[in-house]
């Protein structure tokens, strides 16, 4: 008799938990649940907190309301000039009507997730062939992708708040074009920042030879008007002296000839006994006759 009682209070105790089990459920802070009875909603949109449905009749299907992230595998892409590129992307959503993304999803994540990278491919494979490689290192036209994609996951209940390219993996011929691209550019800078130096150092240089062509100009004329006030005051000298005693500015212009005459060892003189230059050489005097 005691064991009857006690697998009934056993029995009598899992039904309870059971039932219990079945009739409770909790929503977490940032979650929401849906309830539905053989298929149709009942209840949308139940906030956080520990409720109640009617067993075995009624479901609660329970979403994450905070912002969720996908991953898309990397894809082999053809940009607009044939470009092979491996391409990483992320993918930001949330979901925002419960109720569409339980009808067309049946409320699961995967199928939800899987809807959306096809989506999300097709839209990068479009976005990518019609774009040429530079277009798309500088990321135009992206946010333009992201609300096309977001406007197509609305039908799942679904927005996208951001994509994101990670990684852009570019082939090695693609490398290589881009080497001897960014070579070709410094070379031309090079060559140009040459020949405005040169084109500065021209100038600079035909300013100093002007400078230096003034400076000499002014340089012999003032060498020049020197030269003639000293020949002036020079031949006003000899003037003097050669009216005060003619006789001896002749004797002393004719030692200088015989100065300049002499001075190269080398030189002949031919002249007869009588000749006048030699006059001072002999025995006359005082400054000869």
């Amino acid at each position: 008799m005691n064991a009857r009682i006690l697998w009934a209070f056993v029995t009598a105790l899992v039904f309870v938990i059971v039932l219990l089990d079945a009739t409770l459920y909790q929503v977490d802070a940032g979650q929401y649940a849906v309830v539905t009875s053989f298929g149709r909603i009942v209840q949308g949109r139940v906030a956080p907190g520990l409720h109640a449905k009617i067993p075995f009749v009624q479901d609660a299907h329970i979403f994450n309301a905070q912002l969720l992230n996908l991953r898309v595998e990397p894809q082999t892409l053809l940009s607009k000039g044939h470009k092979r590129l491996l391409v990483d992307a992320f993918v930001e959503y949330r979901v925002v009507s419960f109720r569409r993304y339980l009808t067309t999803t049946g409320g699961s994540r995967h199928r939800a997730q899987g809807r959306l990278r096809e989506g999300v491919v097709t839209g990068l494979r479009r976005f990518f062939a019609n774009r040429h490689l530079a277009q798309v290192l500088t990321g135009e036209g992206l946010g333009s992708l992201t609300r096309t994609l977001d406007a197509q996951a609305a039908r799942y209940g679904i927005s996208i708040t951001d994509l994101r390219i990670e990684r852009l993996g570019l082939g090695r011929h693609v490398m290589d074009a881009i080497d001897k691209r960014m070579v070709s550019d410094q070379l031309t800078r090079a060559a140009r920042l040459k020949a405005c130096g040169l084109a500065k150092a021209q100038m600079a240089r035909g300013r100093t030879d002007r400078k230096r062509a003034d400076i000499l100009a002014a340089a012999y004329e003032k060498a020049g008007m020197i030269r003639s006030r000293a020949q002036a005051r020079a031949a006003a000298i000899y003037a003097k002296a050669y009216g005060r005693d003619p006789r001896f500015f002749v004797f002393y212009k004719s030692l200088r000839a015989y100065v300049q005459s002499f001075a190269n060892r080398q030189t002949t003189l031919v002249m007869g006994p009588d000749s006048g230059f030699l006059r001072f050489l002999k025995n006359q005097g005082p400054y000869g006759k």
